[in-house]
């Protein structure tokens, strides 16, 4: 019995500890551009204990801020900007863009949108119709088409694979990215000139780091008795 109840106190330790790293990091984004927080879901081991089983993405819309860089953008409800990475397509709705020097859009990291918009020489800032239609817009406010951003989204969404730099890959879970254009059903607006906050709420995370700093206090008190128990029952076959 004191044997299962080590096993036990240990496996919510480590539960708890998983779940505080999880909420570390998801305070650390508070100020993300784009962030979604991770959750953690736990499930019991048959009787043996408890551990953290899946950590998906809190999928939550995050606020709308004004930005300072006249090429940002953000995605006012559900969908994904598809972007070109070295490691194939991957998926962002940090809509954090410059110029590269051919004009067209890029993260910071360089990595273009897909399919690729190109500004006229001259742009300072772009406009985007209801259907996503791209028109740059020069220091006189002639416009000129750039191209067309298309926006994605996954039938669990929780389901993609977070990679870090505000880049999702699909995964089994995700299912098959399906396209649309923004503002059509199942899309969201795209907004220029703003940008997504991080959906992280502060006043939950503290809760949870409380909650959690609890249990592993309890479950170290359930493998300290149990311990001790044992350390009696080997004294008395002495």
């Amino acid at each position: 019995m004191s044997f299962h109840a080590l096993r036990v106190g240990a496996s919510g330790m480590q539960a708890a500890l998983v779940r505080q790293s999880i909420s570390a990091n998801n305070v650390a984004n508070l100020q993300t551009t784009a962030f979604k927080a991770t959750l953690a879901r736990q499930t019991d081991v048959k009787g043996g204990g408890t551990r953290v089983a899946s950590t998906p993405l809190d999928d939550r819309q995050g606020p709308i801020e004004m930005a300072t860089n006249a090429f940002d953008l953000a995605i006012d409800g559900p969908g994904l900007l598809r972007v070109r990475t070295p490691e194939g397509i991957r998926y962002t709705r940090a809509g954090v863009f410059g110029l590269d020097a051919q004009g067209e859009l890029v993260t910071p990291q360089g990595y273009h949108l897909d399919p690729p918009v190109r500004m006229a020489a001259g742009a300072v800032s772009f406009e985007v119709a209801t259907d996503g239609t791209v028109r740059a817009l020069d220091a006189n406010g002639n416009a000129a088409v750039a191209g067309q951003i298309a926006l994605v989204n996954f039938d669990n969404v929780q389901g993609l694979t977070i990679e870090g730099r505000n880049l999702y890959a699909a995964s089994l879970a995700s299912g098959l990215p399906r396209g649309g254009a923004p503002g059509s059903p199942g899309f969201g607006r795209l907004r220029t000139g703003a940008l997504e906050g991080s959906n992280v709420d502060l006043a939950e995370e503290t809760v949870a780091q409380i909650r959690d700093l609890h249990a592993f206090k309890i479950n170290a008190r359930t493998v300290r008795t149990a311990d001790q128990m044992l350390g009696t029952l080997l004294d008395l076959r002495r």
